[in-house]
């Protein structure tokens, strides 16, 4: 981002600007869109050359056209524009000024700026960084509810996000919140397909972007709800939730489409390729991310939730773009320079090649860090620890996962060049030697733990003891309740018994002991 606010981004050929369509729909707005309207223009004036601000009168009774039309009337026209269109919905008002977008890249955001529009640009970032389509999220570690819903509003808004997760738009947290950005070439690869006019627009263009191989990325977002909010819980709600049927059907029409994953490169090793093609898409991976993001939202500081989170081992990215924190805040690092491709390519990451006991960080330079299976493969993880340690700042938290009991040791284990399987006072003990003081330890997926046993005891086949082929839309669905089910016992009462242990632990001092000491 430039010194005058402009988002830029480089490249072999230069410094690219990067201009933004931003489609605000309306209806019956009229107040809203006085006060509203003069910092939606600012925002679009701060942009590059090509930005406008497109604003779509769906059909208003009240005055809310003619406010706008005499707004910009005076000096405020030049990068905004109104469409004037029946009353057809929010879905087909968002279509038709996505549509008509002239910039590079196109989104669309709430008349009430429910969604700072600071934080629009974290979303815009996002979408630049790699061919996503970039949304807000209220339901992700970094998010925060500045005014939250009523609990009614907020209970059937879950209860119908459950219901997209089991039918939709499976590991997105949050298809709802009104801000979302992605190229204008995305969109017009998407918008055809789009047939949905109302709220449940949203929905249906996640839900075909992933269809036609574009990945979806969450990003975290201070979000405060407006009281004069336009849906009506019982007729509107109940529309949403027929309507999930019919997009369905109308999904099983779109051509699926494989993202390009480099098949002419050679990965490094089978373990790479197989990550690579399961960490976005398995449901193990998938619940393992909500995991790890329930854990930290529970233990974040406000302070925190603005800093840089280091995962260390983040392998090519699908469970670290799942934990929805700031895309500019996010660091990966990994030893394959393959997966850190696919990181930066399909998951808007910024990745570095590093070794987890020498990363290119100052001391201090991150809030978070992550270590998601990785210690488990390192003979002595001291080194790795006391690394961690070093870049994070005063109270900085760790959040580690490692697999579970060593009577589940299998074949999988040796073709995953684990080490050893961990208990919790042994994971205990490596944090404190190491300087950090656990403050939450768990197991997780215990649901898991039979299946797993009987299948590495039935097979002699390492690689089907991975179980990266034990997948199905049943599956899938049934791990995704099973997991919800657990975050929320875990957040009681930690689990005796799991194939996982999570742990979030936070930097104390002193730090980890000389290596002399530890001889």
């Amino acid at each position: 981002m430039t010194a005058t606010g402009q988002v830029t981004t480089r490249s072999r050929l230069g410094t690219r600007v990067v201009s933004l369509s931003l489609v605000v729909p309306l209806f019956n707005e009229e107040d809203r869109v006085r006060e509203s309207l003069p910092r939606l223009v600012q925002f679009i004036e701060g942009l590059a050359t090509g930005s406008e601000l497109i604003l779509v009168d769906d059909g208003s009774s009240d005055a809310t056209a003619a406010t706008v039309t005499a707004y910009l009337a005076g000096d405020h026209g030049a990068r905004a524009r109104l469409i004037r269109r029946p009353h057809q919905g929010k879905g087909a008002a968002v279509r038709a000024g996505l549509s008509g977008a002239t910039a590079n890249f196109a989104g669309f955001c709430d008349v009430d700026l429910s969604t700072p529009l600071e934080h629009l640009r974290r979303i815009l970032v996002a979408a630049l960084m790699a061919p996503v389509l970039a949304i807000g999220s209220r339901d992700v570690a970094a998010s925060r509810l500045l005014e939250p819903e009523g609990r009614g509003r907020e209970t059937l808004g879950k209860a119908y996000n459950r219901l997209l997760q089991l039918s939709l738009t499976p590991g997105v947290a949050d298809t709802q919140c009104g801000a979302k950005i992605a190229s204008t070439e995305l969109w017009r690869a998407v918008l055809p397909y789009c047939r949905e006019d109302g709220w449940t627009f949203d929905v249906e263009a996640i839900a075909i972007a992933r269809r036609l191989g574009f990945g979806v990325q969450e990003v975290a977002i201070d979000w405060h709800h407006d009281r004069r909010s336009r849906i009506h819980l019982g007729r509107d709600g109940a529309a949403m939730v027929w309507a999930v049927p019919r997009m369905v059907r109308a999904l099983r029409r779109v051509p699926t489409v494989d993202i390009d994953r480099e098949a002419s490169e050679v990965f490094d090793t089978d373990n790479a390729t197989a990550l690579l093609e399961a960490d976005s898409t398995h449901w193990w991976f998938r619940s393992k991310a909500s995991f790890v993001a329930s854990a930290l939202r529970r233990h974040l500081s406000p302070r925190q939730r603005d800093g840089y989170l280091l995962d260390v081992g983040a392998g090519s990215g699908g469970v670290t773009s799942r934990l929805g924190w700031q895309p500019g805040k996010l660091l990966a690092a990994d030893g394959s320079e393959m997966l850190l491709r696919a990181a930066r390519a399909h998951h808007a990451l910024m990745a570095t090649r590093a070794a987890g006991d020498r990363l290119p960080l100052r001391p201090g330079a991150v809030t978070v860090a992550t270590l998601l299976d990785v210690i488990e493969h390192l003979q002595d993880p001291a080194a790795t620890l006391a690394e961690v340690w070093r870049t994070l700042d005063d109270d900085g938290l760790l959040v580690v996962t490692v697999p579970a009991h060593q009577w589940l040791w299998s074949g999988a284990d040796e073709v995953l060049g684990h080490v050893r399987r961990y208990t919790m006072p042994l994971l205990r003990e490596r944090l404190r030697e190491s300087g950090f003081q656990p403050v939450f330890m768990s197991h997780v997926f215990s649901w898991l733990v039979p299946p797993v046993w009987l299948q590495r005891r039935m097979t002699a086949d390492k690689q089907r003891q991975l179980g990266l082929d034990q997948t199905s839309p049943i599956i899938d669905r049934a791990a995704l309740v099973l997991s919800r089910i657990e975050r929320a016992i875990v957040r009681a009462v930690p689990l005796p018994v799991g194939t996982t242990i999570l742990c979030v632990a936070r930097k104390t001092r002193p730090g980890p002991q000389p290596a002399e000491s530890q001889r």
